[in-house]
Protein backbone atom coordinates (compact mmCIF):
# COMPACT_ATOMS: atom_id res chain seq x y z
CA UNK A 1 0.00 0.00 0.00
CA UNK A 2 2.71 2.04 1.13
CA UNK A 3 3.99 2.14 -3.16
CA UNK A 4 0.44 2.89 -4.61
CA UNK A 5 -0.17 6.10 -6.04
CA UNK A 6 -3.97 7.79 -7.03
CA UNK A 7 -2.91 7.44 -10.57
CA UNK A 8 -2.38 3.97 -10.51
CA UNK A 9 -6.00 3.30 -8.85
CA UNK A 10 -7.68 6.20 -11.52
CA UNK A 11 -5.67 4.35 -14.42
CA UNK A 12 -7.22 0.64 -13.33
CA UNK A 13 -10.97 2.58 -13.32
CA UNK A 14 -9.68 3.81 -16.89
CA UNK A 15 -8.51 0.61 -18.51
CA UNK A 16 -12.39 -0.46 -17.24
CA UNK A 17 -11.73 -1.84 -13.60
CA UNK A 18 -15.33 -2.47 -12.43
CA UNK A 19 -13.89 -2.68 -8.81
CA UNK A 20 -10.54 -1.89 -7.22
CA UNK A 21 -8.80 -3.40 -4.24
CA UNK A 22 -6.28 -2.08 -2.38
CA UNK A 23 -4.56 -4.69 0.53
CA UNK A 24 -2.30 -3.92 3.05
CA UNK A 25 -0.67 -4.25 6.48
CA UNK A 26 -2.10 -3.89 9.88
CA UNK A 27 -1.46 -0.09 10.90
CA UNK A 28 0.59 0.89 12.89
CA UNK A 29 3.66 -0.25 12.39
CA UNK A 30 3.11 -3.78 10.51
CA UNK A 31 4.35 -1.87 7.20
CA UNK A 32 7.51 -2.89 5.52
CA UNK A 33 7.25 0.86 4.22
CA UNK A 34 6.74 2.29 7.26
CA UNK A 35 3.93 4.65 7.33
CA UNK A 36 2.71 3.94 4.15
CA UNK A 37 -0.50 2.30 5.14
CA UNK A 38 -1.26 5.55 6.38
CA UNK A 39 -0.24 7.45 4.29
CA UNK A 40 -2.33 5.12 1.71
CA UNK A 41 -5.27 5.34 3.97
CA UNK A 42 -5.08 9.42 3.53
CA UNK A 43 -4.87 8.96 -0.13
CA UNK A 44 -7.89 6.43 -0.37
CA UNK A 45 -10.04 8.82 1.91
CA UNK A 46 -9.25 11.91 -0.30
CA UNK A 47 -9.58 10.18 -3.64
CA UNK A 48 -13.18 8.66 -2.52
CA UNK A 49 -14.49 12.21 -1.41
CA UNK A 50 -13.05 14.28 -4.59
CA UNK A 51 -11.32 12.39 -7.41
CA UNK A 52 -13.60 9.75 -7.83
CA UNK A 53 -16.96 11.53 -7.72
CA UNK A 54 -15.28 14.21 -10.42
CA UNK A 55 -14.56 11.64 -12.48
CA UNK A 56 -18.17 10.21 -12.01
CA UNK A 57 -16.89 6.93 -10.25
CA UNK A 58 -18.89 5.45 -7.57
CA UNK A 59 -16.42 5.87 -4.55
CA UNK A 60 -18.20 2.47 -3.08
CA UNK A 61 -16.11 0.90 -5.93
CA UNK A 62 -12.56 1.59 -4.79
CA UNK A 63 -11.85 -0.66 -1.23
CA UNK A 64 -9.01 -0.73 1.32
CA UNK A 65 -8.29 -3.62 3.47
CA UNK A 66 -5.79 -4.38 6.21
CA UNK A 67 -5.21 -8.28 5.75
CA UNK A 68 -1.87 -9.75 6.54
CA UNK A 69 0.04 -12.67 4.46
CA UNK A 70 -1.51 -15.02 7.18
CA UNK A 71 -4.82 -13.99 6.91
CA UNK A 72 -5.78 -16.16 3.71
CA UNK A 73 -9.22 -16.46 5.25
CA UNK A 74 -10.39 -12.97 5.65
CA UNK A 75 -8.61 -12.09 1.98
CA UNK A 76 -11.09 -14.53 0.61
CA UNK A 77 -14.40 -12.85 2.63
CA UNK A 78 -13.11 -9.57 1.16
CA UNK A 79 -12.87 -10.99 -2.45
CA UNK A 80 -16.28 -13.02 -2.08
CA UNK A 81 -17.97 -9.46 -1.14
CA UNK A 82 -16.51 -7.75 -3.55
CA UNK A 83 -17.75 -10.32 -6.39
CA UNK A 84 -21.32 -10.17 -4.67
CA UNK A 85 -20.80 -6.38 -5.31
CA UNK A 86 -19.68 -6.75 -8.71
CA UNK A 87 -22.74 -8.96 -9.59
CA UNK A 88 -25.22 -6.58 -7.99
CA UNK A 89 -23.50 -3.73 -10.31
CA UNK A 90 -23.67 -5.98 -13.48
CA UNK A 91 -27.75 -6.88 -12.44
CA UNK A 92 -28.20 -3.25 -11.62
CA UNK A 93 -26.88 -2.33 -15.24
CA UNK A 94 -28.84 -4.99 -17.10
CA UNK A 95 -32.26 -3.50 -15.57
Amino acid sequence: TGRISPDMILRAFALGAPLVLIGGCHPPGDCHYIDGNIQCEEMVEKLKKKALPEAGIDPGRLRLEWISSAEGAVFQKVVKEMDEQLAKMKKEQRA
